[in-house]
């Protein structure tokens, strides 16, 4: 079996899919990003999991998490 190279996946169609979420992790919005990655090639969904790693991680500094309580 030859395995291709995962396809790079752009921020910005990672955001597109993040967007089909209408801002909301629900079950509804999760629902809707699983179906549309359903639809995609493997490569794609490889990428749009590492592009959410990378965001997770993006977020998960310490600067972050030291933001002042909002007043």
């Amino acid at each position: 079996m030859i395995w291709q190279a995962a396809s790079v996946m752009t921020w910005s169609d990672f955001w597109a899919l993040i967007d089909t979420l209408h801002g909301e992790a629900s079950d509804t919005g999760c629902q809707r990003l699983a179906q549309e990655l359903a639809t995609r090639p493997v490569p794609e969904i490889s990428g749009f999991a590492e592009r959410l790693s990378e965001a997770l991680y993006r977020l998960d500094q310490e600067k972050f998490g030291l933001l002042p309580e909002p007043t």
